[in-house]
């Protein structure tokens, strides 16, 4: 739209310089005849011939004179449609001192000009074609010469996971050049925090494992020890379920932290089976709370996921379900969608805690 406006504008200037360059050429004609009769009246003074009657109509001020030319009164040239006819004149002071001398062209006198008209108007036009014509080759150049780095850094951007190779400032303008460093900076940082992480990850994954290992098995040395009482056994089984518990969620906070989980980590997994496990497992929670459970499994599906997300995220579902009801809650599991649906005050469903499906 820009584009159109401007070269709209281009050609309208055109086009008054062309009629404009036409009067001038008239007005230049005028004035050469008019300084010519000065010129030749400080010789012949009042028997200096006047301008040639065949191209031109002569007046005087101080005689007789067409009624239309009385208005202009004041020297200049001028420009009167009579009729048809586009008459072009000068007014000047006569050389005697005496009023006004007009000069204007006879009837189609001036036709001799059309065919420099012509030529003026061809100059004209192919000036501003060939003007315009450069226009549009400098816009095309200069489109390309700024969407070739623009085009340079949007493969740069594609450039920015850390697993890209690294990339150089290239481009030849201090702007866009700017815009690449900052573009490498971000990559030098958005690598150094992948590398950060996964070292953290590494880190972690030994520091978290080793002292649940250590509790894990000082547990099950305990267990070896003949002729404990009760409450010794009791608390050995509460250390081994929460040293698994610390295990599970360990291993589910560093498989989260991994942009991508390895495909050891994933297995197929029977989820009516993992269901039972972890509701025999929660057992001592019913028990504490005094209330039970409605298990339904009208169908069941064996899913490929990692085996901790399915335990916390079954865990979770259940334990929140016993945490905000007023007894027993319904677990229904339909192939891979589990609901888990507990009550409130005066025994009204509520709606689903979660319903959770792969």
């Amino acid at each position: 739209m820009m584009t159109f406006v401007m070269f709209s504008l281009f050609w309208t200037v055109i086009y008054i310089a062309e009629n404009q360059l036409e009067i001038i050429s008239l007005h230049h004609w005028l004035d050469a005849e008019a300084e010519r009769f000065v010129d030749d009246y400080r010789v012949n003074q009042a028997e200096t011939p006047l301008p040639d009657s065949d191209e031109f109509s002569s007046y005087w001020s101080e005689s007789q004179m067409p009624d239309w030319l009385l208005p202009y009164n004041q020297p200049g040239f001028y420009e009167h449609l009579l009729g048809e006819e586009d008459k072009h004149f000068i007014v000047f002071h006569h050389p005697s001192g005496q009023g006004l001398m007009y000069i204007l062209f006879q009837d189609d006198a001036d036709d001799y000009l059309d065919g420099y008209e012509d030529s003026l108007h061809a100059f004209t036009f192919l000036f501003g074609l060939l003007v315009s014509l450069c226009m549009a080759l400098y816009g095309i150049y200069f489109v390309r010469t700024i969407s070739k780095p623009l085009g340079i850094i949007e493969n740069k951007v594609a450039q920015m996971p850390p697993d890209q190779p690294y990339f150089t400032v290239e481009t030849a303008y201090s702007e866009t050049r700017e815009i690449e460093q900052t573009l490498l900076d971000s990559k030098n940082n958005i690598a150094g925090f992948f590398q950060r992480e996964k070292e953290f990850s590494r880190f972690a994954s030994h520091e978290l494992r080793t002292p649940i290992m250590v509790i894990k098995g000082s547990s099950e040395l305990l267990s070896k020890v003949p002729n404990q009482p009760p409450v010794a056994l009791k608390a050995i089984d509460r250390i081994n379920k929460a040293s698994e518990e610390m295990r599970i969620l360990t291993e589910t906070f560093l498989l989260l932290g991994k942009e991508t989980v390895e495909a050891h980590h994933f297995g197929e997994h029977d989820l009516e089976q993992k269901l039972r496990q972890q509701l025999e497992a929660l057992a001592p929670l019913f028990a504490k709370q005094d209330a039970s459970y409605d298990l339904r499994v009208l169908a069941s599906k064996v899913i490929d996921a990692p085996e901790s997300f399915i335990t916390i995220i079954i865990n979770n579902l259940i334990k929140n379900a016993f945490s905000y009801s007023v007894g027993d809650i319904y677990i229904q599991l339909a192939a891979d969608t589990l609901t888990i649906i507990n009550r409130h005050e005066a025994m009204k469903p509520t709606m689903p805690v979660m319903v959770v499906g792969w």
